[in-house]
């Protein structure tokens, strides 16, 4: 069947990748990279803005097909979870949050993924599927990581400290656990405290882990003005029973660091029934995954919480990187939020 002329002209009219180019006096490669944010495509906010203008007054929209076939990219990346259950996490999912809403001003795409027997994961990677993986963990093993590293593949591990720069296109994004410590301890300082403890279990997860090393880091640098600084795991099942315990003994400290607020609850009322009151005999001070979370009698001073939206965006920026070529940072920590513990809603 024979086209119409009308039909012909109609079809023949539809604004093409060269018309843009055309009109905006740039290559055809230069109109793609403009109007998709292609990672490590450097092209000044100038020719960004009048290639989009003239395509937007032109009608032109990129084939996805063309467009995968131009750059070599699947526009996804994947993200390694711990486990089928991870998905339920609040902490871990508003992480994901912020990885969607900063990839999507580059048009990039997330693949879920779970560890499991099977490895379905490296079959994804094997087949081209991704441009780059995630690992979200907060366990302290390594296997994953390095199997993911070992594909060549961009990889950024994200919650968790991974610092072997060595192995190419591989970053880290996470909480700032120093940073934290450092202004925990310069609080109770400005305060007066002497006698400061850490109440937390460091083997838990990487977390914690960082968390430890980063007060003894910390606290080492202020033994020279007299200030005792301690540690004490915690038994959660009966963790007021084991500091009234302490309290009978005579333990005191000024300074209280205590991660998690419904941990430090127990504290204060365990403090309570032998007369130490928050802000008069000691300084509380607590951290938490929960945004703006703190203890329910509002005894702390200062709580501080993990921005994990902000972090799932630092981890899209390295992972940006890392797929244009390379990155200058490959880490990227984000600092605690700070609430006044006392202040109410």
């Amino acid at each position: 069947m024979v086209k119409s002329r009308k039909t012909r002209q109609k079809t023949d009219s539809r604004p093409t990748r060269r018309m843009v180019a055309q009109q905006a006096g740039v290559s055809d490669a230069t109109v793609t990279h403009a109007l998709l944010n292609t990672p490590g495509k450097r092209i000044s906010r100038e020719t960004r803005e009048r290639v989009r203008k003239i395509a937007t007054e032109l009608g032109y929209k990129p084939n996805f097909v063309g467009r995968a076939l131009q750059t070599g990219k699947t526009f996804t990346v994947g993200i390694l979870q711990p486990s089928y259950g991870s998905i339920f996490s609040v902490y871990y999912q508003t992480m994901i949050f912020g990885m969607v809403k900063a990839m999507q001003h580059d048009d990039y795409h997330l693949l879920v993924l779970f560890r499991s027997e099977e490895e379905s994961f490296r079959k994804v990677i094997e087949q081209g599927r991704v441009d780059g993986m995630f690992i979200l963990q907060s366990d302290r093993g390594v296997g994953y990581i390095e199997e993911v590293a070992k594909t060549g593949i961009p990889a950024v591990v994200v919650n968790s400290h991974y610092d072997k720069w060595d192995i190419a296109k591989l970053g880290c994004a996470h909480s700032d656990h120093y940073l934290l410590m450092k202004e925990v301890l310069a609080e109770f300082r400005s305060l007066g405290c002497k006698s400061v403890v850490q109440i937390h279990d460091h083997r838990l997860c990487d977390v914690n882990f960082h968390m430890f090393n980063a007060f003894q880091e910390a606290a080492e640098k202020l033994a020279e003005e007299g200030v005792v600084a301690s540690s004490l795991i915690p038994d959660n099942a009966r963790f007021k029973q084991q500091m009234e315990n302490a309290f009978a003994a005579g333990q005191k400290w000024d300074g209280v660091f205590i991660d998690g607020p419904w941990l430090a609850e127990g504290f204060v009322t365990a403090g309570k029934k032998h007369g130490l009151e928050p802000g008069r005999d000691y300084q509380l001070i607590t951290s938490s995954t929960i945004d703006g979370e703190t203890t329910p009698s509002r005894s702390e001073i200062s709580a501080y919480t993990h921005q994990p939206e902000q972090v799932g965006a630092a981890a899209w920026d390295v992972m940006r990187e890392l797929i244009g070529g390379g990155t200058e940072q490959p880490l990227r920590l984000v600092p605690y939020k700070r609430y006044d513990g006392r202040a109410k809603d």
